[in-house]
C-alpha cells in the first residue's frame, strides 16, 4: 500500500512540473511597413491628424472663450441687480428707522401728557380728571 501511495505521488509531482511554452519574440517594429515613420504616407497621414486635432483644440478654446465671456457679463449684471437691490433694501431700511423714530417719539410725548394730566388730576384739578386719555397720533 505504501509503495502504490508513493508512486501515485511521484506521478502528481509529474505532471504539476510542466516545462514552459517556447514563444517567438515579437517582430521588430520596423518590420512593419504601416509603422514606418520613413514612409511619405504614415507621415502625411499624421500631420493630417494633428492638424485636425489642432483644429478641434481652437475649435473647444473659442467656445470655451465665449462661454466665459457670457457667464463674465451675467457675472456683472448679477452683481449690478445685486447692488441695486441691496440699496433699494438700505433706502427701506433707513426709511422704517425714520417712521419707528417718530412713532417712538409721539408715544413719549403723549405719555409725558398723561402723566401731567394724571399729577394733575391727583392734586384737585378736576378739568385733568375728566379729560381724555392722550393719543399718541395726536402727537405725530
Amino acid at each position: 500500500m505504501k509503495t502504490a501511495s508513493f508512486a501515485f505521488a511521484i506521478a502528481l509531482m509529474g505532471v504539476a512540473t510542466t516545462a514552459p511554452a517556447q514563444t517567438a519574440p515579437p517582430a521588430p517594429a520596423s518590420a512593419d511597413p504601416d509603422n514606418d515613420q520613413n514612409n511619405p504616407h504614415v507621415a502625411a497621414a499624421n500631420q493630417d491628424v494633428a492638424a485636425q486635432a489642432a483644429a478641434r483644440q481652437d475649435a473647444i478654446a473659442g467656445a470655451n472663450a465665449d462661454a466665459q465671456a457670457g457667464a463674465d457679463a451675467q457675472y456683472t449684471a448679477d452683481m449690478a441687480s445685486y447692488r441695486q437691490a441691496l440699496r433699494a433694501h438700505h433706502r427701506a431700511i433707513v426709511r422704517d428707522a425714520r417712521v419707528y423714530d417718530h412713532q417712538q417719539r409721539a408715544y413719549a410725548d403723549a405719555m409725558r401728557a398723561w402723566r401731567h394730566q394724571v399729577y394733575a388730576c391727583k392734586h384737585g384739578s378736576h378739568k385733568a380728571c375728566r379729560a381724555p386719555t392722550p393719543d399718541p397720533a395726536s402727537y405725530w
